[in-house]
């Protein structure tokens, strides 16, 4: 064993087998446990490496994406929680799992854990948008090591990262802007839909910690891992078969659990 992971479930996520198998894939053990467990039984965290909080629809985001569960954590872990991210652990949030670290205060945590400094607000087309995104990554984040691009999906309502000026220009400095939306061509996405889903200002699709270990992206990683999972499969299978080429089985989207794999294997 690698390291090993707990994945939460509960209340409407509902990513958690695509994700424990991503992790499984790659070497990493783990269970997915639901959160009143965790609740019932807070020292379950101190058996694990990694905590990731995968995509769903948390109580139906009724008080906003990932807010009714964030506060939930808050209130009954929130101690844990911080003791956790403190030791040299990883931690992942996914499309919801994002909303939920953004929320908990979990990134950018620019002065301390818990204050939050930026929300995840409703796509501003007012649509929700499930649809392949090209990233550009530009991060000392352990979970994105090696990575430069990234072309992997996104489903969701709420996936608009907000935020003052003064913060951007914070997390632009400390290079905690993990991941934006480009162009196919790789030029900046510029706000323009559909390359940039939801409006995000500076065509933000993740950001980090000031670690770097802890991860909150919208994209959803565990959807892009193979390539017969991706939108270009049937082009990507008849080129490689007009220029006899093997097509990979692995794509872009399973480089992200390898590197968590790779983190504890040092």
């Amino acid at each position: 064993m690698i390291a090993n992971v707990i994945v939460l479930s509960g209340y409407g996520l509902n990513c958690e087998e695509e994700t424990l198998f991503a992790f499984n894939h790659c070497g990493i053990d783990g269970n997915i446990i639901h959160i009143n467990d965790l609740i019932e039984e807070p020292d379950i965290l101190d058996k694990y490496n990694i905590l990731a909080i995968p995509g769903g629809f948390s109580y139906g985001d009724d008080t906003g994406s990932g807010n009714a569960f964030a506060q939930k954590m808050k209130l009954a872990l929130w101690d844990k929680l911080k003791s956790f991210i403190k030791r040299d652990t990883l931690t992942i949030g996914i499309c919801n799992g994002c909303q939920i670290l953004v929320n908990l205060g979990a990134v950018p945590a620019l002065n301390k854990y818990g204050q939050r400094d930026v929300a995840v607000t409703y796509n501003s087309n007012a649509r929700y948008q499930c649809r392949w995104v090209d990233l550009e990554v530009d991060s000392n984040s352990p979970w994105l090591m090696g990575i430069n691009k990234l072309h992997i999906p996104v489903a969701h309502g709420e996936g608009r990262f907000m935020m003052e000026d003064k913060i951007l220009n914070t997390i632009k400095e400390n290079k905690q802007v993990a991941a934006r939306y480009i162009k196919p061509s790789g030029k900046s996405a510029e706000l323009e839909f559909p390359y940039n889903p939801n409006g995000s200002i500076f065509d933000i699709a993740a950001i980090t910690d000031k670690s770097g270990r802890v991860l909150a992206m919208m994209p959803h990683p565990e959807r892009g891992m193979f390539t017969w999972q991706r939108d270009d499969y049937h082009e990507l299978k008849d080129m490689s078969s007009r220029k006899s080429l093997d097509l990979k089985e692995e794509t872009d989207g399973i480089a992200i659990f390898k590197n968590a794999a790779k983190y504890f294997s040092k």
